[in-house]
């Protein structure tokens, strides 16, 4: 801030003494002159135009004279210079509106996979995450990086099982699920990243083994293991790098790491999460009846069939068949990447992007491999999301749809009920001569009278209307008016 700088101290020295962040002094810095008064900011939340046909129509009439002037439509800038004409609207909206016209280009980035599924589980010893983070010791001038394995247990939050090694691997992976099993016994299942060390054969068969669901998370996907993950943010917080200013062996370094870590863990089971009433520990310790703990397990097992549903399985077999059937060369981890890559595209582009591989192959020997294929589906798949969100500009925005839709509403406006249109047809109802011709249009009015009721919130406000509109009628005997207002006030009482 200016303030610090005429001071004398830096703005570093100005965050440390306030115990603030960098960028909030910088963010103030620029709302305040040099006297230190306050920069008056317009406030305009809340005053967008609201996009009508018209406001469209003028929108686009503005980017054709952009365009004859030989100027190049740049979305911010254009944004802007609608701005300086008084019409208010985000760069988004301005980019929708140009798109659904065919006066801007759409790029679409790629927003697969989107979803996180919720982790939170209601028994405890059900399902436990478990995950590997790598900390930091120094000894010295010498630094150690290790592995640290934990493993947490998802509803109560208890850290069961750590172990500290080189690097992650699989043998670290069952040794904390091992120390989880024996402090509190099977879980029901565990949830991990897509790691080769938690997916490898020697995980699965101890999995197996022990009647445990593996529930991998997404790839590239720390929200799906949101619980370890959260783990290791608060330990990372508490424990950070170790510096050691000593020449002691690397084997002090790892035990001075476990003992950290081991002290954290028997802390952090002690105290009980942001709005609990029992600590880890004593969650964990709850009972849990075996058909609780049966029904859960089989929860996990529809959860885990549904990765792998036929969706999915249908796009692995459209991969397998293209590379079994023009034979193409490809080892295992190229096949394990392009299965996981396949289930990310649509099946439909994926069957339109085996039909030009065809044409491609047919025609040029040389480009019969995977690679070739999967950069004529990326292609593909990029413009079918092109031109899916190119329909919905139009479907928004579009200056005609637009236009007949408005006319639609207004139209659906002027054909909407109101207590004159009922009223006239409570009039032509009492003076009708039959009694039950008169009965079926008094039942008629009776459902007129209810829609108007959910039209008007103010039984008063429609009172009045109803009585204006009945002040309307000269030719109407007295009685005839009489029992109308007696039916209004029924109405409205």
């Amino acid at each position: 801030m200016t303030f610090f700088r005429d001071a004398g101290r830096s703005l570093q020295e100005a965050c440390r003494v306030l115990h603030m962040k960098v960028s909030t002094l910088a963010q103030w810095n620029g709302l305040f002159d040099e006297t230190m008064r306050p920069f008056v900011v317009p406030d305009r939340r809340g005053k967008a135009a609201k996009v009508t046909a018209a406001l469209v129509r003028k929108v686009v009439d503005i980017a054709m004279e952009f365009i004859a002037a030989g100027k190049r439509l740049r979305l911010k800038a254009f944004t802007r210079h609608l701005a300086e004409q008084e019409i208010e609207l985000s760069s988004k909206t301005v980019g929708e509106i140009l798109t659904a016209n065919d006066l801007y280009g759409v790029q679409v980035k790629k927003r697969r996979p989107g979803f996180y599924q919720n982790l939170r589980q209601t028994l405890p010893n059900g399902l436990v995450a478990v995950d590997g983070k790598e900390f930091v010791v120094v000894l010295g001038a010498d630094t150690h990086r290790f592995n640290l394995e934990l493993c947490v247990d998802v509803k109560s939050f208890v850290h069961s099982g750590y172990s500290v090694a080189e690097t992650e691997t699989s043998q670290e992976f069952i040794k904390v699920l091992e120390m989880h099993r024996q402090a509190w016994g099977n879980p029901l299942a565990v949830v991990m990243d897509h790691g080769s060390a938690n997916l490898s054969d020697n995980a699965r068969t101890y999995l197996d083994h022990h009647d445990i669901v593996m529930l991998p998370a997404g790839p590239a996907n720390p929200k799906g293991n949101g619980t370890v993950e959260g783990a290791f943010s608060e330990m990372a917080e508490v424990i950070g790098t170790i510096c050691i200013d000593t020449s002691n062996p690397r084997t002090l370094a790892q035990n001075i790491l476990e003992k950290i870590a081991s002290v954290y863990m028997t802390m952090r089971n002690r105290l009980p999460k942001l709005g609990a009433t029992l600590s880890p520990l004593g969650e964990m310790a709850m009972p849990v009846t075996e058909q609780q703990r049966v029904e859960l397990k089989q929860r996990y097992r529809q959860r885990a069939r549904k990765q792998a549903g036929p969706d999915e399985s249908s796009k692995h077999a459209r991969i397998n068949w293209v590379i079994g059937h023009h034979q193409l060369a490809v080892d295992e981890p190229t096949l394990k990447r392009a299965i996981k890559c396949i289930a990310h595209y649509d099946i439909e582009v994926i069957a339109k992007a085996e039909a030009a591989f065809n044409r491609a192959i047919s025609r040029d020997e040389r480009k019969k491999n995977l690679p070739y294929f999967f950069g004529i589906l990326k292609n593909m798949q990029g413009e079918a999301d092109t031109a899916r969100h190119k329909e919905y500009c139009r479907h928004r925005y579009e200056y005609e749809q637009m236009l007949a839709r408005e006319r639609l509403v207004e139209q659906e406006n002027k054909e909407q009920l109101s207590p004159h249109v009922m009223v006239d047809m409570l009039h032509a109802a009492i003076t009708l001569p039959i009694a039950s011709i008169k009965e079926h249009a008094m039942r008629q009015v009776d459902r007129m009278a209810e829609e108007l009721k959910r039209q008007y919130r103010q039984l008063g406000i429609l009172k009045k209307k109803i009585l204006e509109a009945l002040a309307s009628f000269d030719n109407i005997s007295v009685a005839h008016r009489q029992e109308m207002v007696v039916w209004t006030e029924e109405l409205t009482n």
